[in-house]
């Protein structure tokens, strides 16, 4: 039966869901797993994943641009392109002017006053460029260890309170910063299951993922068992950012 299932899906979607055929072609089949999948994916087929909403759009678009990887669209020209552009500004006024001893003496001083402080710009610059990555990759990598640890403590709460599926949301959230994503799941470019594939072994969150999905997607409640292996997926990852935190 599970094998004619997975015919007849590969002959109404083709190869677009190889998870779901490897599950029914399995020996043993991976029936309840194929089932979340599918009911995930009908669903989604009702429910469209965008719908517009022009004020929300609008907010995240300012929240995007105001990271600080974009400040520079809306900052005025730093004091190094001031300081260069004043420079460059002084030698051509120079050069036009240019003609007897005086202001050839002139001239020839602000040149060299120009080459210092081009030389000078150069040396902060070079200083910069070396000494920014480093800082913020470990900026970056206390925000994430911080975003993990605070998503696994939520999962935690949550999950006490028997709310598994907002847990199951955390717990995977909690993942994705420790692999390195810590946007929210609306605003994230990739999905979890990409983000999942990150990991040294993909395969080790698949229960983790098959719950998210089926929870997420699909508006199917986790069953205790189910948010119980998700958790021990999720294990490896939880104790890493406490290793960081010691």
């Amino acid at each position: 039966m599970a094998r004619q299932a997975a015919s007849e899906l590969e002959a109404g979607t083709g190869n677009s869901q190889p998870e779901i055929l490897d599950e029914l072609r399995a020996s043993p089949p991976m029936v309840g797993e194929a089932r979340a999948r599918l009911t995930a994916l009908s669903a989604a087929a009702r429910s469209p994943a965008f719908t517009p909403e022009p004020r929300r759009a609008g907010a995240a678009l300012r929240e995007i641009l105001a990271q600080p990887r974009y400040a520079g669209l809306n900052a005025g020209p730093s004091w190094t392109d001031r300081l260069g552009y004043l420079v460059l500004t002084l030698l051509v006024w120079l050069l036009e002017r240019g003609g007897g001893g005086a202001l050839s003496t002139v001239f020839w001083a602000a040149l060299g006053a120009g080459a210092i402080c081009l030389v000078v710009m150069l040396f902060f610059l070079l200083r910069a460029i070396r000494r920014g990555p480093r800082r913020e990759a470990r900026q970056d990598g206390n925000r994430l260890e911080q975003a993990a640890r605070d998503r696994f403590a939520e999962a935690d709460r949550l999950a006490a309170a028997g709310d598994l599926t907002g847990a199951v949301r955390s717990l995977a959230g909690a993942v994705a910063a420790a692999l390195g994503d810590d946007r929210d799941w609306d605003r994230s470019p990739l999905t979890v299951r990409e983000i999942f594939a990150r990991a040294p072994e993909p395969g080790a969150l698949r229960p983790l993922l098959v719950v998210f999905e089926a929870a997420v997607y699909g508006a199917l409640p986790p069953a205790a068992d189910d948010y119980d292996r998700a958790v021990a997926a999720a294990a490896p990852f939880r104790r890493r950012p406490e290793r960081a935190a010691a």
